[in-house]
């Protein structure tokens, strides 16, 4: 599996900078660029939902489905990368989340 590092702090599974899930989603079906990408299973912390992530076992090692055709890991959907980096601090929705470490082919 690829080792995740997340700054998207606002996200309820961030447990500081790990995943909480054993597998995300990376959109960007047309993507030529990191921009262009998102972390399709960014859910914003709220106020009525709080993270309860402390009480997970949060790992880096994470399964990485890629919908990110483009980008040069993606090996029949699937994150190929030793580690990845998904960058959103301050994100407040999957949009203002991105794949730090997409590469175009």
């Amino acid at each position: 599996m690829t080792q995740l590092k997340c700054s998207a702090d606002t996200c309820v599974n961030n447990c500081s900078g790990l995943c909480a899930l054993n597998g995300i989603q990376v959109d960007g079906s047309t993507a030529c660029c990191c921009s262009e990408t998102s972390c399709g299973s960014f859910s914003a912390k709220s106020g009525a939902f709080t993270n309860s992530v402390g009480s997970m076992d949060a790992k880096p090692e994470t399964r990485i489905q890629c919908h990110a055709h483009e980008c040069v890991y993606n090996k029949d959907m699937r994150c190929s990368a030793d580690s990845i980096r998904i960058s959103g601090h301050n994100a407040d929705c999957c949009g203002d989340t991105e794949c730090a470490t997409f590469k175009a082919r």
